[in-house]
Protein backbone atom coordinates (compact mmCIF):
# COMPACT_ATOMS: atom_id res chain seq x y z
CA UNK A 1 0.00 0.00 0.00
CA UNK A 2 2.83 2.37 0.89
CA UNK A 3 4.51 1.67 -2.42
CA UNK A 4 1.33 2.58 -4.30
CA UNK A 5 1.07 5.88 -2.41
CA UNK A 6 4.70 6.69 -3.22
CA UNK A 7 4.12 5.90 -6.91
CA UNK A 8 1.01 8.13 -7.01
CA UNK A 9 2.86 11.01 -5.35
CA UNK A 10 5.71 10.62 -7.83
CA UNK A 11 3.29 10.75 -10.76
CA UNK A 12 1.61 13.86 -9.35
CA UNK A 13 5.00 15.54 -8.86
CA UNK A 14 6.06 14.66 -12.41
CA UNK A 15 2.80 16.03 -13.81
CA UNK A 16 3.24 19.26 -11.89
CA UNK A 17 6.81 19.56 -13.16
CA UNK A 18 5.63 19.04 -16.72
CA UNK A 19 2.94 21.68 -16.26
CA UNK A 20 5.53 24.10 -14.89
CA UNK A 21 7.84 23.42 -17.83
CA UNK A 22 4.95 24.03 -20.21
CA UNK A 23 4.25 27.32 -18.46
CA UNK A 24 7.92 28.21 -18.79
CA UNK A 25 7.69 27.77 -22.56
CA UNK A 26 4.45 29.76 -22.82
CA UNK A 27 5.62 32.81 -20.87
CA UNK A 28 8.75 34.89 -21.37
CA UNK A 29 10.11 35.36 -17.84
CA UNK A 30 12.08 38.53 -18.41
CA UNK A 31 11.41 41.93 -16.88
CA UNK A 32 13.08 43.91 -19.68
CA UNK A 33 13.08 43.32 -23.44
CA UNK A 34 14.82 45.11 -26.29
CA UNK A 35 13.62 45.25 -29.87
CA UNK A 36 16.18 42.63 -30.88
CA UNK A 37 14.95 40.37 -28.06
CA UNK A 38 11.40 40.56 -29.38
CA UNK A 39 12.54 39.90 -32.95
CA UNK A 40 14.49 36.81 -31.83
CA UNK A 41 11.46 35.50 -29.91
CA UNK A 42 9.14 36.07 -32.87
CA UNK A 43 11.48 34.35 -35.31
CA UNK A 44 11.65 31.37 -32.99
CA UNK A 45 8.01 30.91 -32.06
CA UNK A 46 5.78 32.61 -34.65
CA UNK A 47 3.99 29.94 -36.76
CA UNK A 48 4.23 31.95 -39.98
CA UNK A 49 7.97 31.31 -40.09
CA UNK A 50 7.40 27.58 -39.64
CA UNK A 51 5.03 27.63 -42.62
CA UNK A 52 7.66 29.31 -44.80
CA UNK A 53 10.33 26.91 -43.54
CA UNK A 54 8.08 23.97 -44.39
CA UNK A 55 7.59 25.29 -47.92
CA UNK A 56 11.35 25.68 -48.36
CA UNK A 57 12.02 22.17 -47.05
CA UNK A 58 9.37 20.82 -49.42
CA UNK A 59 10.99 22.52 -52.42
CA UNK A 60 14.40 21.21 -51.36
CA UNK A 61 13.00 17.68 -51.17
CA UNK A 62 11.38 18.13 -54.60
CA UNK A 63 14.78 19.10 -56.06
CA UNK A 64 16.35 16.04 -54.45
CA UNK A 65 13.66 13.83 -55.97
CA UNK A 66 14.15 15.36 -59.43
CA UNK A 67 17.91 14.79 -59.29
CA UNK A 68 17.30 11.10 -58.69
CA UNK A 69 16.29 10.71 -62.36
CA UNK A 70 19.94 10.94 -63.50
CA UNK A 71 21.28 8.61 -60.79
CA UNK A 72 21.36 4.80 -60.94
CA UNK A 73 18.13 3.05 -59.99
CA UNK A 74 18.90 -0.22 -58.16
CA UNK A 75 16.24 -2.57 -56.88
CA UNK A 76 16.30 -5.87 -55.03
CA UNK A 77 13.65 -8.37 -56.17
CA UNK A 78 12.56 -11.64 -54.64
CA UNK A 79 9.52 -13.86 -54.70
CA UNK A 80 8.08 -17.28 -55.35
CA UNK A 81 5.57 -18.58 -57.89
CA UNK A 82 3.46 -21.71 -57.50
CA UNK A 83 2.75 -23.36 -60.83
CA UNK A 84 0.44 -26.25 -61.62
CA UNK A 85 -1.47 -27.91 -64.49
CA UNK A 86 -1.82 -30.98 -66.67
CA UNK A 87 0.43 -32.31 -69.39
CA UNK A 88 0.25 -35.13 -71.92
CA UNK A 89 2.90 -37.81 -72.06
CA UNK A 90 1.70 -40.00 -74.90
CA UNK A 91 -1.89 -40.93 -74.18
CA UNK A 92 -1.45 -40.36 -70.46
CA UNK A 93 -2.55 -37.12 -68.82
CA UNK A 94 -0.55 -36.17 -65.79
CA UNK A 95 -0.89 -33.36 -63.28
CA UNK A 96 2.23 -31.52 -62.18
CA UNK A 97 3.06 -28.88 -59.59
CA UNK A 98 6.26 -27.00 -58.87
CA UNK A 99 7.38 -23.77 -57.16
CA UNK A 100 9.71 -21.18 -58.67
CA UNK A 101 11.96 -19.32 -56.18
CA UNK A 102 14.03 -16.33 -57.24
CA UNK A 103 15.90 -13.28 -55.98
CA UNK A 104 18.23 -10.80 -57.58
CA UNK A 105 19.21 -7.22 -58.34
CA UNK A 106 18.14 -5.01 -61.23
CA UNK A 107 19.74 -1.69 -62.13
CA UNK A 108 18.91 1.05 -64.63
CA UNK A 109 20.91 4.14 -65.56
CA UNK A 110 19.89 7.00 -67.81
CA UNK A 111 22.63 7.65 -70.34
CA UNK A 112 21.34 10.54 -72.46
CA UNK A 113 18.01 12.25 -72.99
CA UNK A 114 19.06 15.44 -74.82
CA UNK A 115 18.92 17.61 -71.67
CA UNK A 116 15.36 16.72 -70.72
CA UNK A 117 16.23 15.67 -67.16
CA UNK A 118 18.82 18.39 -66.64
CA UNK A 119 16.30 21.04 -67.68
CA UNK A 120 13.87 19.80 -65.04
CA UNK A 121 16.64 19.70 -62.44
CA UNK A 122 17.58 23.28 -63.31
CA UNK A 123 13.94 24.33 -63.02
CA UNK A 124 13.50 22.73 -59.61
CA UNK A 125 16.80 24.22 -58.42
CA UNK A 126 15.49 27.67 -59.37
CA UNK A 127 12.19 26.93 -57.61
CA UNK A 128 14.13 25.87 -54.51
CA UNK A 129 16.06 29.15 -54.62
CA UNK A 130 12.80 31.06 -55.09
CA UNK A 131 11.37 29.32 -52.04
CA UNK A 132 14.46 30.28 -50.08
CA UNK A 133 13.86 33.92 -50.99
CA UNK A 134 10.21 33.52 -49.99
CA UNK A 135 11.45 32.37 -46.59
CA UNK A 136 13.68 35.44 -46.37
CA UNK A 137 10.69 37.61 -47.28
CA UNK A 138 8.58 35.95 -44.60
CA UNK A 139 11.30 36.63 -42.05
CA UNK A 140 11.42 40.29 -43.03
CA UNK A 141 7.62 40.57 -42.85
CA UNK A 142 7.67 39.09 -39.37
CA UNK A 143 10.47 41.44 -38.30
CA UNK A 144 8.47 44.40 -39.63
CA UNK A 145 5.32 43.31 -37.81
CA UNK A 146 7.33 42.82 -34.64
CA UNK A 147 8.80 46.32 -34.88
CA UNK A 148 5.36 47.82 -35.49
CA UNK A 149 3.90 46.01 -32.46
CA UNK A 150 6.94 46.92 -30.35
CA UNK A 151 6.78 50.64 -31.17
CA UNK A 152 3.00 50.63 -30.83
CA UNK A 153 3.39 49.31 -27.29
CA UNK A 154 5.98 51.99 -26.51
CA UNK A 155 3.69 54.65 -27.94
CA UNK A 156 0.77 53.46 -25.80
CA UNK A 157 2.96 53.51 -22.67
CA UNK A 158 4.16 57.03 -23.40
CA UNK A 159 0.64 58.30 -24.03
CA UNK A 160 -0.47 56.72 -20.76
CA UNK A 161 2.31 58.56 -18.95
CA UNK A 162 1.11 61.83 -20.48
CA UNK A 163 -2.47 61.18 -19.40
CA UNK A 164 -1.28 60.36 -15.89
CA UNK A 165 0.61 63.64 -15.75
CA UNK A 166 -2.45 65.51 -17.04
CA UNK A 167 -4.57 63.81 -14.36
CA UNK A 168 -2.11 64.92 -11.71
CA UNK A 169 -2.16 68.51 -12.98
CA UNK A 170 -5.95 68.49 -13.18
CA UNK A 171 -6.23 67.29 -9.60
CA UNK A 172 -3.86 70.03 -8.46
CA UNK A 173 -5.92 72.62 -10.34
CA UNK A 174 -9.12 71.36 -8.71
CA UNK A 175 -7.55 71.67 -5.26
CA UNK A 176 -6.39 75.15 -6.14
CA UNK A 177 -9.84 76.16 -7.42
CA UNK A 178 -11.48 74.93 -4.22
CA UNK A 179 -9.02 76.95 -2.16
CA UNK A 180 -9.65 80.07 -4.21
CA UNK A 181 -13.41 79.52 -3.96
CA UNK A 182 -13.22 79.30 -0.19
CA UNK A 183 -11.18 82.48 -0.17
CA UNK A 184 -13.84 84.11 -2.32
CA UNK A 185 -11.48 84.97 -5.19
CA UNK A 186 -13.17 82.77 -7.82
CA UNK A 187 -16.71 81.73 -8.58
CA UNK A 188 -18.12 78.25 -8.05
CA UNK A 189 -18.03 77.82 -11.83
CA UNK A 190 -14.25 77.41 -11.65
CA UNK A 191 -14.62 74.52 -9.21
CA UNK A 192 -17.24 72.83 -11.35
CA UNK A 193 -15.11 73.34 -14.43
CA UNK A 194 -12.10 71.81 -12.68
CA UNK A 195 -14.21 68.83 -11.59
CA UNK A 196 -15.36 68.31 -15.19
CA UNK A 197 -11.75 68.46 -16.36
CA UNK A 198 -10.80 65.86 -13.75
CA UNK A 199 -13.59 63.56 -14.93
CA UNK A 200 -12.38 63.92 -18.54
CA UNK A 201 -8.82 63.16 -17.40
CA UNK A 202 -10.05 59.97 -15.70
CA UNK A 203 -11.79 58.94 -18.92
CA UNK A 204 -8.53 59.50 -20.82
CA UNK A 205 -6.71 57.35 -18.26
CA UNK A 206 -9.15 54.49 -18.83
CA UNK A 207 -8.73 54.78 -22.60
CA UNK A 208 -4.93 54.91 -22.40
CA UNK A 209 -4.84 51.89 -20.07
CA UNK A 210 -6.96 49.94 -22.54
CA UNK A 211 -4.65 50.94 -25.39
CA UNK A 212 -1.68 49.65 -23.40
CA UNK A 213 -3.42 46.31 -22.80
CA UNK A 214 -4.41 45.96 -26.46
CA UNK A 215 -0.94 46.86 -27.75
CA UNK A 216 0.58 44.33 -25.36
CA UNK A 217 -1.78 41.65 -26.64
CA UNK A 218 -0.81 42.51 -30.21
CA UNK A 219 2.87 42.18 -29.35
CA UNK A 220 2.25 38.87 -27.58
CA UNK A 221 0.36 37.64 -30.64
CA UNK A 222 3.36 38.41 -32.86
CA UNK A 223 5.77 36.77 -30.41
CA UNK A 224 3.39 33.85 -29.82
CA UNK A 225 4.39 34.13 -26.15
CA UNK A 226 2.91 35.67 -23.02
CA UNK A 227 4.74 38.57 -21.42
CA UNK A 228 4.89 39.36 -17.71
CA UNK A 229 2.57 42.09 -16.49
CA UNK A 230 5.52 44.22 -15.37
CA UNK A 231 7.58 43.79 -18.53
CA UNK A 232 9.54 46.87 -19.61
CA UNK A 233 10.52 47.59 -23.20
CA UNK A 234 13.63 49.54 -24.02
CA UNK A 235 12.31 52.95 -25.02
CA UNK A 236 14.04 53.86 -28.28
CA UNK A 237 11.50 56.02 -30.08
CA UNK A 238 14.04 58.80 -30.52
CA UNK A 239 15.24 59.49 -34.07
CA UNK A 240 18.67 57.94 -34.55
CA UNK A 241 18.48 56.56 -38.08
CA UNK A 242 20.79 56.80 -41.06
CA UNK A 243 19.67 58.81 -44.06
CA UNK A 244 19.23 57.19 -47.49
CA UNK A 245 18.72 58.64 -50.96
CA UNK A 246 15.62 57.73 -52.96
CA UNK A 247 17.42 56.52 -56.11
CA UNK A 248 19.77 54.42 -54.02
CA UNK A 249 16.82 52.97 -52.11
CA UNK A 250 15.04 51.98 -55.34
CA UNK A 251 18.17 50.36 -56.81
CA UNK A 252 18.78 48.48 -53.57
CA UNK A 253 15.20 47.21 -53.53
CA UNK A 254 15.35 45.95 -57.11
CA UNK A 255 18.57 44.06 -56.42
CA UNK A 256 18.10 42.73 -52.88
CA UNK A 257 14.38 42.50 -52.08
CA UNK A 258 13.51 38.80 -51.62
CA UNK A 259 10.28 39.02 -53.62
CA UNK A 260 12.13 40.40 -56.66
CA UNK A 261 14.86 37.76 -56.45
CA UNK A 262 12.26 35.02 -55.96
CA UNK A 263 10.34 36.25 -59.02
CA UNK A 264 13.50 36.16 -61.15
CA UNK A 265 14.18 32.59 -60.04
CA UNK A 266 10.60 31.70 -60.95
CA UNK A 267 11.10 33.14 -64.44
CA UNK A 268 14.30 31.13 -64.90
CA UNK A 269 12.58 28.00 -63.61
CA UNK A 270 9.72 28.34 -66.09
CA UNK A 271 12.16 28.91 -68.95
CA UNK A 272 13.83 25.64 -68.01
CA UNK A 273 10.43 23.93 -67.84
CA UNK A 274 9.67 25.16 -71.38
CA UNK A 275 12.94 23.59 -72.54
CA UNK A 276 12.12 20.38 -70.68
CA UNK A 277 8.66 20.26 -72.27
CA UNK A 278 10.13 20.69 -75.76
CA UNK A 279 12.87 18.05 -75.27
CA UNK A 280 10.18 15.55 -74.28
CA UNK A 281 9.83 14.97 -78.05
CA UNK A 282 13.44 13.71 -78.24
CA UNK A 283 14.63 10.13 -77.57
CA UNK A 284 16.03 8.81 -74.29
CA UNK A 285 18.80 6.24 -73.99
CA UNK A 286 19.25 4.17 -70.86
CA UNK A 287 21.14 1.06 -69.81
CA UNK A 288 19.77 -1.84 -67.79
CA UNK A 289 21.59 -4.63 -65.99
CA UNK A 290 20.66 -7.37 -63.57
CA UNK A 291 21.83 -10.45 -61.73
CA UNK A 292 19.37 -13.12 -60.58
CA UNK A 293 19.24 -16.49 -58.87
CA UNK A 294 16.45 -19.02 -59.50
CA UNK A 295 15.53 -22.54 -58.41
CA UNK A 296 12.51 -24.85 -58.45
CA UNK A 297 12.98 -26.14 -54.88
CA UNK A 298 14.51 -24.77 -51.74
CA UNK A 299 16.79 -27.81 -51.36
CA UNK A 300 18.05 -27.44 -54.96
CA UNK A 301 21.01 -25.12 -55.60
CA UNK A 302 20.08 -21.74 -57.08
CA UNK A 303 21.09 -21.11 -60.68
CA UNK A 304 22.50 -17.67 -61.43
CA UNK A 305 21.92 -15.56 -64.54
CA UNK A 306 22.68 -12.01 -65.64
CA UNK A 307 21.38 -9.53 -68.17
CA UNK A 308 22.54 -6.29 -69.75
CA UNK A 309 20.93 -4.12 -72.34
CA UNK A 310 20.47 -0.70 -73.89
CA UNK A 311 17.06 0.88 -74.32
CA UNK A 312 16.09 3.67 -76.68
CA UNK A 313 12.71 5.34 -76.28
CA UNK A 314 11.37 7.75 -78.90
CA UNK A 315 7.87 9.20 -78.54
CA UNK A 316 6.03 8.99 -81.86
CA UNK A 317 2.52 10.07 -80.99
CA UNK A 318 1.15 10.80 -77.53
CA UNK A 319 -2.27 12.12 -78.44
CA UNK A 320 -0.91 15.71 -78.68
CA UNK A 321 -0.06 15.55 -74.96
CA UNK A 322 3.52 16.71 -75.60
CA UNK A 323 2.35 19.68 -77.68
CA UNK A 324 -0.12 20.61 -74.98
CA UNK A 325 2.65 20.41 -72.39
CA UNK A 326 4.80 22.83 -74.41
CA UNK A 327 1.92 25.26 -74.83
CA UNK A 328 1.12 25.13 -71.11
CA UNK A 329 4.75 25.75 -70.18
CA UNK A 330 4.99 28.70 -72.60
CA UNK A 331 1.74 30.21 -71.32
CA UNK A 332 2.87 29.86 -67.72
CA UNK A 333 6.20 31.49 -68.59
CA UNK A 334 4.37 34.41 -70.20
CA UNK A 335 2.28 34.89 -67.07
CA UNK A 336 5.31 34.65 -64.76
CA UNK A 337 7.28 37.20 -66.82
CA UNK A 338 4.35 39.64 -66.74
CA UNK A 339 4.01 39.13 -62.98
CA UNK A 340 7.72 39.86 -62.59
CA UNK A 341 7.37 43.14 -64.51
CA UNK A 342 4.37 44.11 -62.37
CA UNK A 343 6.31 43.25 -59.22
CA UNK A 344 9.22 45.50 -60.25
CA UNK A 345 6.77 48.37 -60.71
CA UNK A 346 5.07 47.67 -57.39
CA UNK A 347 8.37 47.51 -55.52
CA UNK A 348 9.53 50.80 -57.03
CA UNK A 349 6.25 52.44 -56.05
CA UNK A 350 6.40 50.95 -52.56
CA UNK A 351 9.89 52.38 -51.97
CA UNK A 352 8.82 55.83 -53.15
CA UNK A 353 5.74 55.82 -50.93
CA UNK A 354 7.64 54.66 -47.84
CA UNK A 355 10.38 57.21 -48.54
CA UNK A 356 7.77 59.97 -48.72
CA UNK A 357 6.16 58.77 -45.49
CA UNK A 358 9.55 58.82 -43.79
CA UNK A 359 10.14 62.42 -44.88
CA UNK A 360 6.71 63.42 -43.67
CA UNK A 361 7.21 61.75 -40.30
CA UNK A 362 10.59 63.45 -39.88
CA UNK A 363 9.08 66.87 -40.63
CA UNK A 364 6.22 66.24 -38.21
CA UNK A 365 8.70 65.43 -35.45
CA UNK A 366 10.25 68.87 -35.83
CA UNK A 367 6.86 70.58 -36.03
CA UNK A 368 5.29 68.75 -33.09
CA UNK A 369 8.39 69.25 -30.93
CA UNK A 370 8.03 73.00 -31.42
CA UNK A 371 4.30 72.68 -30.73
CA UNK A 372 5.01 70.94 -27.41
CA UNK A 373 7.32 73.76 -26.35
CA UNK A 374 4.80 76.44 -27.34
CA UNK A 375 1.82 74.69 -25.72
CA UNK A 376 3.80 74.13 -22.53
CA UNK A 377 4.61 77.84 -22.33
CA UNK A 378 0.96 78.63 -22.98
CA UNK A 379 -0.11 76.34 -20.13
CA UNK A 380 2.40 77.88 -17.74
CA UNK A 381 1.21 81.37 -18.69
CA UNK A 382 -2.46 80.39 -18.22
CA UNK A 383 -1.71 78.90 -14.80
CA UNK A 384 0.22 82.00 -13.74
CA UNK A 385 -2.59 84.28 -14.89
CA UNK A 386 -5.11 82.19 -12.97
CA UNK A 387 -3.06 82.36 -9.78
CA UNK A 388 -2.87 86.13 -10.15
CA UNK A 389 -6.64 86.30 -10.58
CA UNK A 390 -6.59 87.69 -14.12
CA UNK A 391 -7.09 84.38 -15.95
CA UNK A 392 -10.05 82.07 -16.23
CA UNK A 393 -10.74 78.38 -15.78
CA UNK A 394 -11.52 78.08 -19.48
CA UNK A 395 -8.04 79.31 -20.35
CA UNK A 396 -6.54 76.67 -18.07
CA UNK A 397 -8.63 73.92 -19.70
CA UNK A 398 -7.86 75.03 -23.25
CA UNK A 399 -4.14 75.29 -22.52
CA UNK A 400 -4.01 71.90 -20.84
CA UNK A 401 -5.92 70.23 -23.68
CA UNK A 402 -3.58 71.89 -26.17
CA UNK A 403 -0.53 70.71 -24.25
CA UNK A 404 -1.92 67.15 -24.01
CA UNK A 405 -2.70 67.06 -27.73
CA UNK A 406 0.74 68.44 -28.58
CA UNK A 407 2.49 65.77 -26.50
CA UNK A 408 0.33 63.05 -28.00
CA UNK A 409 1.06 64.30 -31.52
CA UNK A 410 4.77 64.39 -30.78
CA UNK A 411 4.74 60.82 -29.50
CA UNK A 412 2.71 59.76 -32.54
CA UNK A 413 5.24 61.40 -34.87
CA UNK A 414 8.10 59.53 -33.17
CA UNK A 415 6.22 56.26 -33.55
CA UNK A 416 5.33 57.02 -37.17
CA UNK A 417 8.98 57.76 -37.98
CA UNK A 418 10.23 54.48 -36.52
CA UNK A 419 7.53 52.52 -38.34
CA UNK A 420 8.11 54.43 -41.59
CA UNK A 421 11.84 53.71 -41.38
CA UNK A 422 11.17 50.02 -40.77
CA UNK A 423 8.72 49.94 -43.68
CA UNK A 424 11.28 51.61 -45.94
CA UNK A 425 13.92 49.03 -45.01
CA UNK A 426 11.38 46.28 -45.70
CA UNK A 427 10.55 47.85 -49.05
CA UNK A 428 14.29 47.88 -49.82
CA UNK A 429 14.65 44.27 -48.70
CA UNK A 430 17.32 45.04 -46.07
CA UNK A 431 15.30 44.65 -42.87
CA UNK A 432 17.17 42.26 -40.58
Amino acid sequence: MLNKIIICLSMITAAAACAFCQQQTDVIYRDSLTLNDCISIALRYNPQIKIAEGNYEYSSASLKGTRSSILPQIAFQTGLTRNGGTSFIGPIVREGYYTNYFYGFQAQQLIFDFGKSYSRISAFADLRDASEQDLAGARQNLILNTEIAYFNYLQAIRVREVTEEVLKQTQEHLDQSKAFFKAGTVAQFDVLKAQTDLANANVNIISSENNVRISKLQLENILNKKLPNNVRLQDNLEVKQDSVRLNSAINTALSTRPEVISSKYSVDANKALVTSAWTANLPSISATAGYNWRTYAVDVPFQNSWNFGLNLSLPIFQGFALDAGIEQAQANLKSIEASNDALVQAVSLDVQQQYSSLDEAHERITATRALVIQSEETLKLAEARYKQGVGSAVEITDARVGFYNAQTSYIQSLYDYQVAYARLKRAMGVLK
